[in-house]
C-alpha cells in the first residue's frame, strides 16, 4: 500500500532486504537529510546553484530509496527550477519540502516501531 508519504511496499522490502540494518539505515537517511536540508539555504544565500543542485539532488534519490515519494518530487521539482536558471523561483526557506520532511521523519520512526 503506498500513503501519500511513504511507499509502503518500498520501505517493507527495505526493511526485509536490511533486517538488523534497516533501523541504522533510517536514522542516517533522517540525519543526513536534515543536515543537508539545514545547509540549503546558505547555496541559496551564496547564489550557488551548482551546490545547490548537489544537495538538493542528494535529499532526492536519499528519499527515493527509501519510499518518500512526495518528498522526492518535491525535491525533483525544485532541481528542475534550479537547473533551468529560475532559482529566484525557489522558496528560499523550503518551507514545503521542510514540512515534507518532518511528515516523512515522524511515519519512518512510527514505522519502526510497529
Amino acid at each position: 500500500m503506498t500513503n501519500v508519504h511513504l511507499n509502503d511496499a518500498v520501505l517493507n522490502e527495505l526493511a526485509k532486504v536490511l533486517e538488523e540494518d534497516f533501523p541504522s539505515i533510517l536514522a542516517s537517511f533522517i540525519h543526513s537529510s536534515a543536515k543537508i536540508l539545514a545547509s540549503i539555504p546558505e547555496s541559496l544565500i551564496k547564489e550557488d546553484p551548482e551546490e545547490f543542485i548537489m544537495k538538493i539532488h542528494s535529499i532526492k534519490g536519499s528519499c527515493r530509496n527509501i519510499g518518500a515519494e512526495h518528498l522526492a518530487e518535491l525535491c525533483k521539482h525544485t532541481e528542475a527550477l534550479a537547473k533551468s536558471s529560475q532559482i529566484n523561483e525557489i522558496d528560499p526557506t523550503l518551507t514545503e519540502i521542510k514540512s515534507e520532511f518532518d511528515t516523512v521523519k515522524n511515519a519512518l520512526l512510527a514505522y519502526q516501531t510497529q
